[in-house]
């Protein structure tokens, strides 16, 4: 492998379900590829729902040198620096009213609000997602009084789908469709981020940045959450047990995730 082989792309991926199974940790193969590809002159970001802090623990011995995308596309962070270099950010009141009309029209939901710092649970405890006993969420059980102030970058509900189907409607009824962008990022998980919002959006910001320019993107995802992503990429890539939506955003389909991705990008498509 040449030195600088491949110092013309920009590997953005996303996380759960694409570069690690869940309720799993990353494969030995993919973090040897991974690494292979940065030492050969690549970049490599993350692009993932998740929060910096909850993602680093995947992320542990892996060189991820450029930003990367969290919170869906609301916070592109440079982690070597610790450094938040952009942000978007849901404004007015009407956040505020629409989570106190979830919070009392759907008891059984899992409510969260996510600022910068932590993930704020706003719903009773009994309604947690069962997902946050074994991630790394910076975790606060708090009331919607106590955040109304805070700077929300998403909100984020975890119901049975049929219950979400309401929540819509309930976000077409308050106007809430009108100033966010939604999307489903597991069957059971609705979320809201800024209008405009997406991992591909913030996705062209990393690209008009000055190291990146030029660069070939290749980018992977596997759910409704990494479509624009998958589109704006020159090479978008969905594993076989994708969602259909993510499978037909993409341009080449890769094996089931289970099977390491890294290494058959470096094989197949690079």
């Amino acid at each position: 492998m040449s030195e600088k082989r491949y110092d013309d792309i920009l590997l953005i991926s996303d996380l759960d379900g694409t570069l690690i199974p869940r309720y799993e940790m990353i494969s030995e193969e993919n973090v040897r590829a991974i690494n292979a590809f940065t030492a050969a002159g690549g970049a490599f970001a993350a692009a993932t729902g998740r929060t910096p802090e909850s993602a680093l623990p995947y992320l542990e011995g892996i060189t991820v040198n450029a930003p990367s995308i969290f919170f869906n596309g609301a916070m592109l962070k440079d982690l070597s620096k610790n450094q938040v270099l952009e942000t978007r950010t849901l404004d007015g009141d009407i956040w505020r009213t629409f989570a106190a009309r979830v919070l009392y029209q759907f008891p059984r939901a899992c409510v969260e609000v996510y600022t910068a710092r932590q993930c704020n649970i706003l719903s009773p405890e009994a309604n947690d997602d069962p997902r946050l006993d074994d991630e790394f969420y910076n975790v606060n059980h708090t009331t919607l009084k106590a955040v109304e102030k805070e700077t929300w970058l998403k909100f984020f509900i975890c119901d049975a789908p049929i219950n979400l189907s309401f929540v819509e409607r309930l976000a077409q009824e308050l106007g809430i469709d009108r100033c966010s962008t939604s999307f489903y990022s597991e069957a059971n998980y609705l979320e809201f981020v800024p209008p405009g919002t997406s991992k591909g959006a913030m996705a062209e910001v990393l690209k008009a940045m000055p190291a990146y320019a030029g660069r070939r993107i290749i980018a992977c995802g596997d759910y409704e959450n990494d479509v624009e992503l998958l589109r704006m990429a020159d090479v978008g890539i969905a594993p076989e047990d994708a969602s259909e939506d993510a499978k037909a955003a993409a341009d080449r389909i890769a094996p089931p995730c289970r099977e390491p991705l890294v290494p058959w990008i470096l094989r197949e498509v690079l």
